[in-house]
């Protein structure tokens, strides 16, 4: 975990680069934990033990360990933005390219189930910070998508596209998680929903 666009304190003050250390160090520790206990493998006492640091300065950065998982997934998609940008989407047409995305986000959350399922745990959860994070994941996977459509396409048609995407996306993502859905059976009514979006284009 190594992005940190736009990280503060909990009192909302800006990180110093040793307090981003420590930062990266105690999420680092959460998805570690998670990888081996799931959600209920990450208590913050782990954390701060697992990371080096006192318990109080994972409070100090986060308000609970549903921010923590939530902001956890958060740095993990900022990650694959960073990889989109370096290595962009490949297709030739705007539904190839969606899809091509959309395997990377949902092919990684694939080979970290534990990891995960306790991510998408601490997203679902209430609170202000828990909400804020939402908002960050929606601007990053709006950003993310975007890439894959041609310049010259219908703005607002593609903001609701993404939108939709986003909301199936979450929606199945949560199926998984609580054994609603398989994975695979996820992953492919997602795709399902791109085609029927973008059928006619291109």
């Amino acid at each position: 975990m190594t992005t940190e666009r736009g990280a503060t304190r909990t009192d909302g003050k800006p990180l110093t680069a040793k307090q981003a250390e420590r930062r990266r160090r105690v999420l680092r520790a959460a998805i570690d934990l998670a990888a081996e206990g799931g959600y209920e493998g990450v208590q913050m006492r782990a954390v701060a033990d697992r990371a080096g640091v006192a318990l109080g300065t994972v409070y100090h950065y986060f308000t609970s360990k549903d921010h923590l998982l939530a902001e956890s997934l958060n740095e993990w998609i900022s990650e694959l933005e960073a990889a989109v940008e370096r290595r962009p989407a490949v297709g030739e047409t705007t539904l190839e390219r969606v899809l091509d995305l959309l395997r990377r986000t949902t092919g990684g959350m694939q080979e970290n189930p534990n990891v995960s399922s306790a991510l998408i745990g601490g997203l679902v959860a209430e609170g202000a910070q828990v909400a804020a994070c939402q908002e960050s994941l929606h601007k990053t996977f709006d950003g993310m998508l975007s890439t894959a459509f041609p310049a010259d396409y219908p703005a607002d048609r593609r903001t609701k596209i993404i939108r939709s995407l986003e909301h199936i996306w979450f929606s199945e993502l949560i199926g998984w998680k609580n054994g609603w859905n398989a994975y695979d059976k996820s992953v492919r009514e997602l795709e399902d929903a791109a085609a029927l979006f973008l059928a006619d284009d291109d």
